[in-house]
Formats: C-alpha cells, structure tokens, sequence
C-alpha cells in the first residue's frame, strides 16, 4: 500500500467533516430573498445560485491538504499529469459533497425528521466498513482515488453523474421550499396549555421570565428546531458513549468531546443568540429598569434545568459503558460554572436581531464573530483543560479540579449577573438601535 492509498482511505471521513462545516453557510433559499422583487424567474435564480454554490472557494480548500500529499508521493508514479488529475478529482468531490450538503441542510429546515437522512447515509457507510472484511468504503475511496491520478475518464465521469444528479434534486427542492415558504398560512396561537408552566409562579419575576423563556424556545419556529435537533444529536452522543472507553489517545478525546457536546448542545445552539431573539421584543424588555436582569437570571437557571437532559441520557453510559461518573459530574459542574457565563457575556455583543420564526429564507446562523469564539471554547476548552492537568495529577482528582473551577460561578451567579446587566443597561441606547435596524 502506498502513502497515497492511506490518504484516499480517509476520505470518507474528510467529507464527513466538511459536510458538518458546510453547516455554517447559507442554503440558497436563504440567499434568494433579496431577489424575489426581481423581475426574473425563480427557477432561473435557483439555478444561478446552485450554479455558484459549485463554484465557491470553499471546495478549494481541502485541495491544501492533497495538492501537496500528492506532490510528494504520486508525482514518482504518475507524474505531474497525475496530481492535476487527482486535484480535480478531488475538487469534484467536493463539488459533489456541496450540493449534498445544501440538500440536507434545507430538507432539515423544512423538518427535524430529514436528520435521518444524513444518518442513515453515513451509518450505512460504516455498517458497509465494518460488513467488508477489506474495507468497503475506503476500499473504494482507495480504487478510485488511483483512478483520477490514472485520468480515467469514466472515474471523472461518475462524479459528474452524481453532481448533476445532487443539483437536479436541489433544483427541484429548492423550488418547493421556495414556493410553500411564499404560501405559508400563519398559525393563530393557541391558548389551551396557556397554564402550563403554573409551577414557576412561586419563584416571582424570574419566575415570570423563566416562563418567557420556555415559551420563547417551544413556541418559536427557530428556536425550537434548534432544540429538537440538538436533542437528537445529544441522545445519539449519549448512546455512542456505550462503545467509548477511556484508555487510549484517540478514546479519550472522543469520549471527552461527546460528554462536553451533550452538555453545552443546548447552550451553544440557543443561548448563544442572547439578546439577538430579544432583539424581537426589546423595547418591551427597557420598559422597566430591572427586567434584562430578571432575564438574565431566568435564562442561566433554564439552561442550568436544561442540563438534566443529557444528563438523563447519559445514564446508560454510565451503568452499562465506561464512562467515568466523575467525568459527567465534572463537566455537569463546569458547563453550569464556566460554560454558561461565558455564552450569556455575548449579550455585550449580539447586536443582530434574530427571527423567532425563520423561515427556509431566513438569516445565517452567525451573530458575530465572538458567537463563534465561545463555541470553540465551550467545545474545546474542557477538553484542553483535562488534558493539561492529567499531566500533574490522577484523572481522578483532575475531574474534582474542573469541578471545583465551576463551583464560583454557580455560587456566586448572583453577583455576575446583575454586573452583566449594568453593562447591557449602559449601552441600551446603541444595543435597540442596532437590533432595531436588523429586524
């Protein structure tokens, strides 16, 4: 096996991975609603903007890391012809990966059930892996791969064949999102479960916010998508957890990740648009000088409540697999401590007001760039963290660390809240008008 047949073997996960970050750009039904007014058919922008999603830089960008590879270790074997052919093999693919990315990702928007396409495309990848004694995928992956540094033509051609294929079925669904988005009838809300969130009266105004905030993530077309499809993706983290041990290099990390992930899924997919949702009803919230901080309060104890879920589903991980209870309890502390304070501080610096109820054509998923800053850390930090005083201390006493880290922030949330809210309260004039602008 030569070095280039490792590389194509890992290309199925390489497109796994960009696929997951094509989920930070915009479908075209989000992008042609500017154009709508246009006296051009719809079908013709559709078109256009498919047209452009094959040709944006991004599918350029894995070509870093094979351009390079490939100079190394297929230039002796096929020449230079060789690696211009792999490259643009290679371009194809991502070409291809694009359109499938922009099919999923709008059929999801239209409903939280089309997240079982995507699973059960790439579940099937793994079953067909392990199923094949030498590798079904990458045994592909591998053939075909040689096959673009031998300018086969029918290799090049199969690729077209899916291309023009992903773009027919996003041409046609694009239309119908297009056009059911335009005729949508809104709903007229319904006050039959007006009293179901009684039990928070006892807890007074932030009672009344906590209220305000459920209803705003359960009645909302945006939020609650968010939601429901973040508790999908927590259930099936919880789950892989059941086949993670926490021995090896690669074990630890991922069974670090899907703990961290199942923790702050909700923060990060929701919470971090603090303020940006307010954005929709702020003027209200000024109207009395204390409500931002009931707000603040009653957003930090939701999310705080919302932490039972993953931790609910973690209990078979717990009984059955080989996940430490000390790591759970750790990072159930931290998230509670650490992860949610430093989400909420983006309420300094949300300045777009987002749609409650967005549509297929509504606004990307970035506020601002530090939006993404506290992803990376809520994500990133934990594990970083545990893996620098695993280098000091038992892992044990390690995990007791990352608790005690989150133990000031819970104990003390009073105090970081209402310091939130003087500094939103002085730049309350600059803040409405920003979202005002943005709505």
């Amino acid at each position: 096996m030569e070095p280039y047949d490792v590389l194509n073997a890992c290309l199925p996960g390489i497109l796994f991975l960009d696929f997951l970050l094509r989920f930070l750009f915009p479908t075209p039904t989000q992008e042609i609603k500017p154009y709508l007014l246009w006296p051009v058919r719809k079908q013709q922008l559709i078109n256009v903007l498919l047209v452009q999603v094959g040709l944006k830089a991004f599918n350029l960008f894995w070509l870093f890391l094979f351009v390079p590879f490939a100079a190394m270790t297929v230039v002796r074997f096929f020449g230079i012809a060789g690696v211009i052919g792999y490259a643009a093999g290679i371009w194809l693919l991502m070409v291809a990966n694009a359109y499938w990315s922009v099919l999923v990702r709008t059929l999801q928007r239209r409903h939280t059930a089309w997240v079982l396409l995507p699973l059960g495309f790439y579940g099937l990848q793994l079953l067909a892996e392990f199923l094949f004694p030498e590798g079904g995928i990458s045994r592909f992956f591998m053939t075909l791969g040689e096959a673009f540094m031998q300018g086969r033509v029918l290799a090049y051609l199969g690729v077209l064949a899916v291309i023009a294929l992903l773009g027919f079925l996003n041409s046609r669904v694009q239309m119908a999102c297009i056009y059911s988005e335009l005729n949508r009838r809104e709903k007229v809300p319904q006050s039959k479960h007006a009293g179901r969130y009684r039990f928070l009266d006892r807890f007074g105004l932030t009672g009344e916010y906590m209220k305000l905030e459920l209803k705003m993530i359960f009645r909302n077309k945006a939020p609650r998508k968010n939601f429901q499809l973040m508790t999908v993706v927590i259930v099936l983290f919880a789950l892989s957890l059941l086949g993670l041990s926490h021995t090896g290099e690669k074990e630890f990390f991922g069974l670090h990740l899907y703990v961290v992930y199942c923790f702050t899924g909700y923060a990060i997919s929701i919470l971090s648009r603090i303020m940006a949702y307010e954005g929709n009803y702020l003027d209200g919230l000024l109207m009395h000088r204390g409500s931002l901080l009931y707000l603040f309060r009653a957003k930090y104890y939701v999310y705080c409540l919302l932490l039972v879920i993953p931790l609910v589903c973690m209990v078979p991980a717990l009984i059955w697999g080989s996940t430490p209870v000390l790591l759970v309890f750790s990072q159930l502390v931290y998230t509670a401590g650490v992860t949610l304070p430093v989400i909420m501080l983006l309420a300094l610096v949300n300045r777009k007001t987002a749609p409650l109820d967005a549509s297929l054509m509504g606004k990307g998923q970035w506020n601002s760039p530090y939006q993404a800053l506290s992803v990376a850390f809520a994500f990133f930090m934990p594990i970083a963290l545990c893996r620098i005083l695993f280098l000091w201390m038992e892992p044990s006493t390690a995990y007791l660390v990352c608790a005690l880290l989150g133990l000031p922030g819970i104990l003390l949330h009073p105090l970081w809240c209402r310091a939130l809210y003087r500094k939103v309260f002085r730049k309350r004039h600059s803040l409405l008008e920003n979202l005002r602008e943005t709505r």
